[in-house]
């Protein structure tokens, strides 16, 4: 594989892939509490009786579909000693209907099969060009371009995908409604583990934890899933949060960078 094909497939992994819950703790044991039920408002795909995953996914990439937001994700991998293995930050900055948006994917690895040269990657599009910049752990960068059409773009933006996924790989229940209308959804169960999307080398999932918060227009603004699984033989946690903030007052700037980047063609 050239230079090229090399810098496509780092970005096409990097692209493939709300926090009102905080902590890193030990895993805990949720229990939905008892919901009142008169004049309760339910978010499309939730109600007392079951969570439907697709129309409660779809519901929340629906409401941000025209509207500008910064998603926020982050990731640790932990040992059974209490040792990070990888600690990962995401930031996406999506312009109203998607028009452009950017980001960045950093990480820090200590031990971990997947390690790499690069630790963080930034990107940028307007639609018709994509912009990438690499950084190596020996501090050395490398900026890219290409049309939009000859290189994959972010296919799921609003995190639609992996929401589904997680409502389908776990038995969430309603925990309680919050006085501003959100309700809080818990789960602690699975039902389909192989729905869940993981890291690579991550295998045999158990003792999940969920919570999510759902406005009553579907829109999920604060994620949190937590799990223990199995890393090359050795036993780790997972916890991953992501938070949903500045809606329609996100703005995307082309970054400095590009300026410099080399547009890139296939030979």
């Amino acid at each position: 594989m050239n230079r090229i094909g090399v810098s496509v497939a780092v970005l096409a992994l990097v692209l493939a892939g709300c926090s009102g819950f905080g902590g890193q703790g030990a895993p805990e044991r949720l229990t939905p509490a008892p919901i009142p039920t008169d004049d309760a408002q339910y978010p499309p795909g939730v109600s007392e009786r079951a969570i439907e995953p697709g129309v409660l996914a779809r519901s929340h990439e629906g409401s941000l579909r025209t509207s500008s937001y910064t998603l926020t994700t982050r990731q640790r991998i932990e040992g059974d000693d209490g040792e990070v293995l990888r600690r990962t930050n995401r930031s996406r900055l999506v312009a109203k209907n998607a028009s452009s948006y950017r980001g960045y994917f950093l990480q820090n690895t200590t031990e971990y099969p997947s390690a790499g040269l690069t630790t963080r990657v930034d990107y940028w599009t307007n639609g018709s060009v994509v912009a990438t910049r690499y950084e190596e752990r020996t501090g050395r960068r490398s900026l890219h371009m290409w049309p939009a059409d000859s290189v994959d773009s972010v296919t799921d933006l609003t995190g639609r995908q992996r929401l589904e996924a997680v409502l389908e790989a776990v038995d969430v229940r309603i925990a309680r409604h919050e006085p501003d209308g959100d309700v809080v959804l818990v789960g602690s169960d699975f039902v389909d583990r192989d729905r869940l999307i993981r890291p690579l080398f991550v295998s045999h999932p158990t003792n999940v934890s969920v919570q999510l918060r759902v406005r009553s227009d579907g829109t999920v603004v604060a994620k949190r899933i937590g799990y223990d699984a199995t890393l090359s033989g050795r036993d780790i946690r997972i916890v991953r949060t992501t938070r949903l903030s500045n809606e329609g007052e996100t703005t995307v700037d082309r970054p400095a960078w590009v300026a410099n980047a080399t547009m890139e063609t296939e030979e």
